[in-house]
């Protein structure tokens, strides 16, 4: 009470007393008491029902009118929010269009500018002279790279090379799983290489051997005058040289050119494709010291077999590594175009990974966020570079302390 006596008295009002509060009822009651009996006399006995209808009438009516006007603004609100959205969507779809474009126009140039992107189909004397400008330019390459590394001290590249290739055999050898022993050639030797480079190398060292033991270099014309499988192997293991790897896997491609050039239809595409696969691998060896000479195999892939995935997806990587977006960017979207989605899950994914950081370059979000997410899925599954359990630790450094490369050569190729 102390209180409100104080609040009313630095507002200057006067507190009420019993007698005003008395007379402030008694003259609600009177008007109220008039206002009954003007009803009544209005409307009769049910007049204040008929007057309570009325009000509540009023009272739906403006309720009505009060959640007409909120719907209508927040009608508008969304209207404006779907305008908005619509207009960032019509501008990523523009600049979508504009990128596609872009890369479309260039890589026509790229293309109509070098001899790298030639069609040779089914003429016979352009298929001729295509393995012949092969045969020489890598050969070219070839006598280049031995001259720039024979008799020399080994490279940080050559060394590199020994030690991948040394494991992959090693664990090859024990059975162990690809996605595995990519794991460990990611967490062991601290490479800083790709995921797709780490991948691409553990296969093309498990389908070399695979050839070997299916005896397709034994079974090649000039198979006495060349070296054996286990000796290529070996000395790229020991020296990082892969010379010999190359010469096999070189004239295993030529042998199904030549093959091919004296057949038609069907039958050669079939060994042109094959061919491009073997290509494709001789690259892959190359790629470990030198990638101009594995370029020219990823090109000479795509000439004889222009639908070939695989050397699409290589060339677009082999052009990554020295950083030719452009064109790389045309062997990638290659890839997509051609590549049947169960049969080329690899390829997919690494395209529509370079292809997402092109978009984002670009502006293009939406492309550039979904291509990322898929191909983050399908790397996540491999998980190269999480770390090794202590088990896993454990069994590889026994099998790179204790298992040899003489020995785990002889298990993996037994009968060669």
């Amino acid at each position: 009470m102390l209180v409100l006596n104080s609040f009313f008295h630095i507002l200057e009002w006067k507190i009420p007393n019993q007698a005003d509060w008395q007379s402030l009822v008694a003259t609600l009651t009177a008007r109220s008491d008039k206002i009954y009996a003007m009803i009544i006399d209005e409307f009769g006995p049910n007049g204040l029902l008929v007057v309570g209808l009325f009000v509540l009438f009023l009272g739906m009516i403006v309720i009505i009118y009060v959640k007409m006007v909120f719907d209508t603004l927040h009608q508008e609100k969304e209207d404006a929010l779907d305008e908005y959205i619509s207009e960032i969507n019509q501008e990523e779809a523009e600049a979508q269009i504009e990128a596609e474009k872009e890369l479309s126009l260039s890589l026509v140039a790229a293309s109509e500018n070098s001899d790298d992107f030639l069609g040779v189909g089914e003429d016979y004397e352009r298929l001729k002279q295509s393995m012949q400008k092969y045969a020489k330019t890598q050969q070219q390459e070839f006598n280049s790279w031995r001259d720039k590394t024979e008799n020399k001290v080994l490279s940080s590249t050559r060394i590199r090379s020994m030690e991948i290739v040394s494991l992959i055999i090693k664990m090859l050898a024990r059975q162990v799983s690809e996605p595995k022993i990519a794991q460990t050639l990611a967490n062991r030797l601290q490479l800083e290489l790709s995921n797709e480079f780490i991948l691409q190398i553990v296969r093309s060292v498990r389908d070399f051997i695979g050839l070997a033991n299916a005896k397709m270099f034994a079974e090649l014309p000039q198979a006495a005058s060349l070296p054996k499988p286990a000796e290529a192997l070996k000395l790229l293991c020991e020296k990082g040289d892969s010379s010999l790897c190359l010469e096999l896997l070189q004239k295993l491609t030529s042998q199904y050119v030549e093959d091919a050039t004296e057949e038609k239809g069907i039958v050669r595409q079939l060994l042109l494709a094959q061919a491009a696969n073997y290509a494709c691998l001789t690259g892959n060896f190359a790629a470990l010291d030198d990638m101009e000479l594995a370029l020219t195999s990823y090109n000479f892939a795509t000439e004889i077999s222009s639908e070939s995935v695989t050397a699409w997806n290589d060339l677009g990587n082999a052009y990554m590594a020295q950083n030719n977006e452009m064109k790389a960017m045309f062997a990638y979207q290659a890839v997509m175009e051609l590549a049947d989605p169960y049969m080329y899950e690899a390829q997919i994914a690494n395209a529509k990974k370079h292809l997402a950081t092109y978009f984002k370059k670009q502006g293009v979000e939406n492309k550039a966020s979904e291509f990322a997410a898929d191909a983050a899925k399908y790397y996540e599954n491999y998980g190269l570079h999480e770390p090794l359990t202590i088990l896993e630790e454990a069994a590889a450094d026994h099998i790179i302390s204790r298992q040899d490369i003489r020995e785990s050569l002889e298990i993996l190729l037994p009968l060669v």
